[in-house]
Order: C-alpha cells, then structure tokens, then sequence
C-alpha cells in the first residue's frame, strides 16, 4: 500500500477490536415457527418504546444488547403476531411465532438510525439480500432493476465492471448531478467514475462501487421523499441509497460457501449483422456503379483494393462466450462478548468481447461488542482490489462495435507474415479491431479501504450518545496503450498514457438519541448530530510516444515523454442536523428534521444552507371504527413536503481562478481561467408527497401507492456572456425544472398451503418532466433544453423517408410535416414530442417453493419513451464514406429502382446528398422493451442428508440472467437497454448469463 502508517494502524485496530472484553447485558435466543417449527430468518426483534433493534439471522438466531431488566422485546414478522416478552433476569428468550391475521412491523434503515415500518411518514423501498445475492453482476447496483418503484436503473454498457445510471424519481439537474448519494454502513462514500483518462469512456466504463462485494450485503435501502432525505440536507435531493452490511449474531460459528459459474452470450437477438464477402461485393460495385463508374472500372477498383478477397465476420472474431465466476466464504458468530462477521470474496468476469473483463478480490470483517452495560462498540472494514480490461466506445477507431461493421469482410484479420491486417495499408485508416483487442490496453487497478468505528455510550435511560468516525480510501491506476502498428499511435510509434488518482474521504459523525415513552400512548424520540466531511483527491498523469514492441508498453519503454501533470482538489462539509418523531397511540406520528449544511463549493456569501422535511402519518386502521373490518389489515396515510439540497458540483465552480500553465519568453506565466461568481449557492428541491399503504386479507395483499412532485429550483448552469469579457460564460443559479409522478406497488401471498407457496410482488412507476423556467435554450447534441419542454426531448431534424421514385433521401422542411426535401439544408429540426423519458417503467416478481424446490422469476420493463441511434448516419452511411461496409439490415432494406418502398436511400460511393451527418428522427426508435431479468431455480437439501453429510444446509441452483428480450420496434438493432439520455453509442451490449451454483452451510 502507499500509506503503510495507516495500514499499520488499521492492523492495531483490528487486534485491538478483537480482543475486546464485553461486559455487557446482552439477549440472545432462537426465533421458530408453531405451524412448522422451524427457525425463522428476518425476524424483527425491537426493545419496545425504542428504535433499538436487530433481525434474526439464517438459523432464526437473535442477539440484543438491552439497557436493563425492565426492558420489554418485541418480536415481530409479516404475516405473524407479535410476541412481547419482558426481559428481567433472563440471558436467553426463545419464541414461537404464531401465524396472525394482521401485518405486522418490520425494521428498516433510514437516515443515521432505524425505524419501525408503521412509523414511516416518508417514501422508502427496503430490499434484502435474498433478492440479489445469486444474480452474477459485478455491481449491486444492476441487481436493483426492476424491484423498487420509482428507481430507474439502466446499464452504461455490458462491459463487465461498467457504469450504472440509477435516477430516483427522475431527473432533477442539467449541469450538476443526478447520481443519489451511496451511504455504506453511515459512509457517505465515492460512487460513479473516477477515471482521468480515456478509459471511462465519460463515465460509461469504470465505477468505484463495483469494489463492493453484492454477497457482503444485509439489505438496501432507497430513500425517495424529503421526509426520508432532507436528513442528509445538500446530498440528498437525487435520492439516498442506504446499503447495510451484513452483522454477526451470537452463537455458534457458521461458515457459509458459495460457488457459481456463468456463460454468457449477447442478450439482444436483434443486434445488427454485418455484411459476408458476397453482399459487400454486390454492394461495392453497385455504389461504385451508382456514382459514375461503368462495372468493369468498378470491378477494377474492388479487385485493385482487396486483392485477398476475404471473408471475415469481424463481429465474430471481437466476440466469445462469456465466463463468470464466483467464490465466497463467509464466517459469522460470536458470544455474549463478541459477535463478528467475516468474509472473503473472489469475483472473475471474462466479457463477451475478446480481452474485456473485470476481477475482483474483496474482504470484509464487520466486529461489536459490548465494553460495559452502556458502551458498546463496533467496526466494520472493507479491503478490495479490482482489475479491468476494458474496450473502447463511441465513434472512435479502437470501438470495436464502431469499426467491426465499418470494416470490409474482404479484409483478412492477418497479414501473410501472419500480423494484424492493417500496417502500411490504406484501409480504415489503418485499424484493425481484432488487432486493438489483443495489443492494445487499457487497464484500470482499483484498491478501496472503507473503514467506519462506531462507540455508543448510553448515558441515561433512553439517552445515548454515539461517535462515527469513517475514511474511504480510494487509489485508482490506469493505463491506456496504442501500439505503433495501426490505428492511431502507427504514426508516432506508439501512445501511452497513465494516471493515478488517489482519494481520502475523511467522516466524523457525533450524535445524541433520545426514546422517550409516557404512559403508553406517547413516543418521542429525537436525534441531534454533528458531522464533518473532507475529501481530498490527488491525481498525477504522463503520457509518452515512441515504443520499440507492443509487448513493451510501459511509459518507462517510452522514447519521447509527451506530458506530466498533477493536480490536487479538496472539499469539505460542515453540518448540524436535527430529527424528532412522536407517535400518538401508535396511530398518529408526526416527523420534522432539519439540517444546516456549510460547503467549500460555494462562496463565502452563499456557504450555508438549511434543508428541512415534515411529515405525517395516519394509521387510520387502528381506529375503533375498524375493528370490524376484517379484510382490511392496515390503512395508512403518509404525507410530506420538505426542502434538500444537490452539492455535486465542481469543487471550486464559485471562484475566479487563473490558470499557471502558460509561459511568457521562457517564464512561467499566468492568465485567467474562469470567472467567479460569490453569490451561486446550492440547487435546492421542493419535494411533495402523499402516499397510502393498504393491507388486505391477514396481510397476504399488500398494496402501497405514492404521488409526488419534485421541483428543482435555482439550477447551476453556464451562463453565456460577452466575448468582450473574455470569457465564453459563467457558472449561475438561473434555472428550474419539476417532475411529477406516480408509484405503485403490489405484493402479496397468492397460495400459502400444504407446503406450496406462491408469492407475487408488481410495480410501475409513471412519471413526467417539465423545465419551468430558462432563461435562454441550450441545444445538447440530439436534444435542446428549452423552458415548458420535457429535458430528455427529442431535438432533430425531420426524417420523411425514402423517394420511392429515385431513392433520394427526403427530409420535412417544418414541423407540420406537409413537404419534404431531398436537401438536407433546407430541412427544419425541430420537436416532435418524443422523448428519452419513459411514460412508465417497472417490475414484476414471482416466487413459487415447495418441499425444498423454489422458482423465481423477475422482469422489469419501460415504455413511452425513444431511444437514437448516434453512429447510425455513419454505419449506414448510405455510401458516403468510400469503401466502408454497412449492416445486413441495410444492405437487404436499400433502395435499387423505381417504385421500391425502401427504408434506407440509394446507394452511391461518395453520397454526400442522401448522407445526414446532423442529427435526424431517421435514426430515432421506439424504445419500449420488457426484459426477463432473472430466473432463478433453487434446491434446498432435505435436513437428512445435510445431517449425514454434518452441514448445517445445502442448496443448489442454476440462474439466468437477461435470457429474454422483447421491444416493440422491429427496426430497433441495437440492445433497447441505454442510459437515461437514450443515445446508443456503440457500447457493449448487454449479455445474458447462464449460471450453475451452489451454496454450502457449515
């Protein structure tokens, strides 16, 4: 490591964490089942008239530390009665749950604590381990598709270790950003990307968060509305996603092994094909033909440029099968002194493209104990190491996906000395996409260290002080290698270009709990808090040119250094934030928080920020009224408005800086840089919701809907100004923008008998965006950001179709639509009112189990929206770019006479006038899909046999994952799965994976 003091001083505290003595008065005792007797896993276990809590854990075990004799333990479960028990003298209570007719309460995360289910007045969506732990993706985060209203989860690319874009409720920025905010364990923590070079390819191909271990995780928590966010004051208006890590219980050791292999393939079955020897022939000559040349010049000219005649499918040669594999070990237990969780993990993931692929090896060791009766301290670290191959996308040479259809099949992959095709030849610029793969690099190394100490101290009955004390370190190493053979670096012998990036997150978190109970009917408890946050990045970047081999690239191999940089960049955080909850007879419950945030990204005149929520419930089924209601088990009615904040910004976008790069006859010189303004201050939204949860028929149909409207005021924008000024614009709060919406969601036990279960869970998410207020539109590419239009509008230039008569390219003059042109010049762009925001989007779960055997299978789905094709006017260039290949699709769709009723033009070497190189609806698709994201087929090994083989449990399973796609348009050929702006670029597509496994108890 780069900081051996630290990582000394993490060993001394690993050892000192582990011989720890408790002295505490601790609980502990094995939750089962009367109808069958057998334990009983995620049992919520509560000290009554306190958020204090835990779950028991896979055997049905429990371990509690209490505050005295007089506490009293709630045991609780959906679909059970609650049992109540009264702790006294005793060190172990077991309990047996009945079957209920009522739902019951269930604990769940929420900001800086816990809180009871029927407690909540915000919008929250909890979802446990089971869920995710056998889907085989290196980040947790596509686990997530599908399985909360609301949360829009979409993949950057199929690489493996790519990017995720998840959005909650919607879009709520233009220029800062929409990522929610990742709190590990109380870590806010470093999410997205970090990359400094061309390997994250703007975010698409790198993300930090891929270091965690998805087997390492208890439960997530989504936190969507004010009441639940506005704790986390100016990082909380794009959502929060709480991830808890899994905790050890006290008792007897147990050691869990998990094992599974995958393969995998492309997921979409109407990817584009490209051209055979025989169709890229026909369609040279008939170009050459249809510009000029008579067919023997043309037959001249294609026996002159591909002298070889081969027949290469260059998509065939980037792509192989896909293997994942995954290995964890897990041990967990403890006594009445200690209880711990450890576990290591190791993650491979071989892409679908050759040489693309992601390896992990992760480790975790989670501690508590319990010093006296009233401290008690815990320590959860993380140690993760990852390596990434990855490929290049978007329009460029490297993109395998980009030049593999432009590429002629009449080239072979090799030369006859048995090289890459493509040095000292005239074709595609000299690149070779099979070549890229194998000699080219571009790597990344990431080592992550999460490491949060926790001591709470309970001062009085129901008063406890605690102290937080975090760090994430985060160093990033990548190197991106061009050899000097082709492609781009053939003209300087090689580039090389690296960079190390290293980031500390330092966290300091100091709050008081106050629980507060009189007479049975009223419950307070308050939280007040302290914390402080820096986070420092270094970053140090060279490149270089000149290498004599491809097998020695590193930049010490390098004969010209090109470029040296370093930069440091910091920002801080200083908060107090305040929480209070009463609860009424447990039918009425009131919330408010509020939180002052000061940040080092704004001005000295705009630093500080107060972001605050309220909210309210009402348990309207605990009235008297409905005693006699027996089909309607819970109504309940939430509502909330509060204010937060988004701080993700540059770090120093207020000031006027100057740039110390330049240099005056030799000297170092300076020269302004940006213009600063003191006064911009923190994008804030007004967040409004009103929800309703319903339980029917002894709590078997469960049934939660939410409305909300999230309005984002004073947007961070660049601003233009004069160029007299000298600058081009300048940062300001001069813009907003709201989403409205809709959530549902349904679940419920549809068989629960004779050993048959069968269990359901749906839910959709309808949403609409509107900016309310700009000064001035902003055209972005294929959109145009404009004051009363959607921000993920369609911006393009009208695409009418083929002339039936000449196969001339026709385009509409104005958005009527009523005449078309054949010259794009005089074409109009202009609304069309589609757009990349979906209508609706959700999931759709089912589970069946009987006798050992479960099935489930999830999907998830989108519909309303538009997804564009961006290299489209390239690949299907209708033969400007001489002598470049295209698809099958357009190769078997073009124009070739009179009265053909064709989708693509005619097509003509050089063709600038049936060729669109700005942005056009010809290239825009409906992007409607649904997807079967996982089906999952389990066998539990009957207690017999896992007896005689001395295992605690046995389980066996196969999984697949994305094995069925359905979309709406035909012409759609490219995966319907992109990111929330909707432009496909070339990436990776999305693989589906079939995987064997197996879990093994000890």
């Amino acid at each position: 490591m780069k900081k051996p003091l630290l990582f000394y001083c993490f060993l001394m505290l690993l050892f000192w964490s582990t011989s720890l003595q408790a002295q505490d008065r601790t609980v502990s005792g094995v939750v089962t089942a009367q109808d069958d007797g057998l334990p009983m896993p995620g049992v919520t276990v509560i000290i009554k008239g306190t958020s204090t809590g835990t779950v028991t854990d896979i055997d049905g075990a429990y371990t509690i530390a209490v505050p005295n004799d007089n506490a009293i333990l709630q045991f609780s479960s959906v679909g059970y009665k609650t049992v109540e028990r009264s702790v006294g003298a005793q060190s172990s209570i077991n309990i047996t749950l009945e079957a209920s007719t009522q739902i019951m309460d269930e604990i769940v995360v929420v900001g800086y604590g816990t809180e009871r289910t029927e407690a909540l007045t915000g919008s929250i969506n909890t979802i446990n381990s089971e869920e995710f732990e056998q889907i085989p993706t290196a980040s947790f985060q596509e686990s997530l598709q599908g399985l909360a209203s609301g949360v829009q989860v979409t993949a950057n690319d199929g690489s493996p270790g790519a990017g995720i874009n998840v959005r909650v409720r919607g879009i709520g920025s233009i220029n800062a950003g929409n990522d929610p905010l990742y709190v590990i364990d109380g870590i806010p923590v470093t999410s997205g990307s970090v990359s400094q070079t061309d390997f994250g390819n703007d975010g698409r191909s790198s993300n930090v968060l891929s270091s965690l271990n998805p087997n390492d995780i208890a439960s997530i928590t989504i936190l969507k509305d004010a009441s639940s966010t506005a704790i986390y004051g100016s990082r909380g208006a794009n959502g929060v996603v709480l991830i808890t890590t899994k905790q050890g219980s006290q008792g007897k050791a147990k050691i869990d092994l998990r094992a599974q292999v995958g393969f995998s393939d492309f997921a979409f079955n109407n990817l584009l094909e490209p051209l055979n020897r025989d169709q890229y022939t026909e369609l040279y000559l008939e170009g050459r033909v249809n510009a000029g040349s008579t067919p023997e010049e043309a037959q001249a000219l294609f026996d002159q440029q591909f002298p070889e005649n081969a027949n290469t499918n260059w998509i065939d040669e980037i792509s192989q099968t896909g293997i994942t594999q995954q290995y964890d070990l897990s041990a967990s237990g403890g006594n009445e002194k200690i209880q711990y969780f450890a576990s290591l993990g190791y993650f491979d993931q071989e892409g679908t493209v050759v040489n693309n692929k992601f390896t992990r090896y992760s480790s975790r060791i989670n501690l508590a104990a319990q010093l006296t009766p009233k401290l008690r301290v815990t320590n959860n670290i993380t140690l993760s190491y990852f390596t990434q191959r990855g490929i290049t996308d978007g329009t460029r040479w490297q993109a395998p996906f980009y030049v593999g259809f432009l590429m002629a099949p009449t080239v072979p992959v090799l030369d006859d000395l048995g090289r890459y095709y493509g040095e000292h030849t005239f074709f595609m610029g000299a690149n070779n996409p099979v070549g890229h793969l194998n000699e080219d690099r571009r790597e990344l190394e990431q080592t992550r260290i999460i490491d949060n100490f926790t001591a709470s101290y309970e001062i009085m009955d129901g008063l406890r002080f605690t102290s937080a004390w975090s760090f994430d370190i985060l160093n990033v190493d990548e190197f991106i290698f061009n050899n000097g053979r082709y492609g781009d670096g053939r003209n300087v012998g090689g580039t090389g270009n690296e960079a190390r990036t290293d980031i500390i997150n330092w966290l300091g978190t100091q709050t008081l709990n106050y629980d507060l109970t009189i007479a049975d009917k009223h419950s307070i408890t308050a939280l007040l808090g302290y914390e402080a946050q820096k986070v420092t990045q270094d970053i140090t970047e060279a490149s270089g040119e000149g290498y004599p081999h491809p097998d020695l690239n590193t930049l010490a191999s390098a004969a010209n250094p090109t470029q040296a940089t370093s930069e440091r960049t910091e920002y801080a955080f200083n908060s107090i934030f305040s929480r209070i909850n009463y609860n009424f007879d447990e039918r009425y419950y009131l919330s408010a928080s509020i939180r002052t945030d000061g940040s080092s990204r704004f001005g000295p005149d705009s630093r500080w920020g107060t972001f605050w929520s309220v909210g309210g419930s009402y348990r309207i089924s605990e009235e008297s009224f409905f005693d006699n209601v027996d089909f309607i088990n819970q109504l309940k009615l939430r509502v909330s408005y509060g204010v937060t904040g988004n701080a993700n910004i540059g770090d120093f976008d207020w000031a006027t800086l100057y740039e110390f790069e330049r240099e005056y006859d030799g000297l170092p010189a300076a020269a302004p840089e940006q213009v600063g303004d003191r006064t911009l201050t923190w994008e804030s939204q007004e967040n409004f919701n009103v929800g309703l949860d319903l339980g029917l028929f002894n709590g078997r149909l469960n049934a939660t809907a939410d409305y909300f409207i999230r309005t984002s005021t004073d947007l961070i924008l660049d601003n233009p100004l004069s160029y007299t000024t000298g600058f081009r614009e300048i940062k300001q709060n001069v813009g907003d923008m709201e989403n409205r919406g809709l959530e549902l969601a349904l679940s419920g036990d549809i068989l629960d008998t004779r050993g048959f279960r069968l269990n359901a869970a749906w839910n959709i998410t309808f949403i609409t965006n509107e900016i309310t207020f700009l000064p001035s539109a902003i055209v972005d590419g294929t959109k145009r950001r404009e004051e009363g239009r959607d921000f993920q509008e369609y911006y393009l230039f009208g695409w009418a179709g083929v002339n039936p008569a000449d196969g001339a390219p026709l385009w509409y003059t104005d958005e009527s639509k009523t005449e078309t042109t054949s010259n794009i010049n005089d074409a109009a762009r202009f609304y069309d009112g589609k757009t990349a925001t979906p209508d609706f989007f959700g999931g759709f779960n089912l589970s069946a189990s009987y006798k050992g055997i479960t099935v489930s299978a999830q999907l998830n789905y989108m519909f309303g929206h538009h997804v564009y094709d961006g290299p489209g006017w390239v690949i299907h260039g209708d033969g400007r770019f001489t002598p470049r290949s295209t698809s099958t699709w357009a190769f078997e769709n073009r124009w070739q006479q009179p009265g053909d009723d064709a989708l693509f033009p005619r097509f003509a070497w050089g063709n600038t006038s049936a060729s669109n190189t700005r942005n056009s609806s010809r290239y825009l698709f409906a992007g409607d899909y649904i997807r079967l994201r996982n089906v999952n087929i389990s066998y539990q090994f009957p207690n017999a046999l896992t007896d005689k083989l001395k295992l605690r449990s046995l389980q066996a399973y196969v999984n697949l994952r994305n094995f069925w796609t359905w979309v709406t348009d035909d012409n759609l050929h490219f995966d319907p799965e992109q990111t929330t702006n909707g432009v496909y670029n070339t990436v990776t597509p999305i693989s589906k994976t079939v995987q064997v496994g197996v879990n093994i108890g000890l």
